[in-house]
């Protein structure tokens, strides 16, 4: 049992190291390939706490492998523009200037009942009140309401 606990303790602290030198995003801003490294470290440290005679190695080097890969790919994003909109995507405006891009949402396997529930998110219940909303890479929705619809 006291195994178990230092094996945990360890793999707890490296996992909140990787994380920490990943970076700040919540997981609802996380970009496809952060998820899936993110998904990747958490089920690679459970290995050797659900089995002791497994060493720590097998799970530590893997996580350190998926950082390094994820700091290198951050490097090359902000190096090379054309290399992260290849990794990340772009944002796509899915109204814009007041009027749906029905082609944008079909791109996207966004339906309208998908595009109004995003909008009542965001306080918005009429989506005559948007002048453009943008599906961010993140898959958020940002949105500018037409000047006459908005708060003074």
């Amino acid at each position: 049992m006291t195994i178990i606990l230092i094996r945990s303790v360890i793999i707890y602290l490296i996992v909140v190291m990787a994380v920490r030198i990943m970076g700040k995003r919540q997981i609802g801003e996380l970009n496809p390939h952060e998820f899936v490294i993110t998904i990747l470290i958490s089920a690679v440290a459970t290995i050797p706490i659900q089995e002791s005679s497994i060493p720590l190695s097998y799970s530590v080097i893997p996580i350190l492998v998926f950082v390094s890969l994820e700091v290198i790919e951050s490097a090359l994003s902000i190096k090379f523009p054309a290399f992260s909109k290849l990794i990340d995507g772009q944002p796509i405006v899915v109204i814009k200037n007041g009027k749906l891009q029905k082609e944008k949402l079909e791109m996207l396997r966004f339906s309208t009942e998908d595009l109004n529930d995003a909008l009542r998110q965001k306080d918005i219940f009429d989506i005559n009140e948007v002048e453009n909303a943008i599906v961010e890479t993140n898959g958020s929705l940002s949105v500018q309401k037409k000047n006459d619809c908005e708060e003074n």
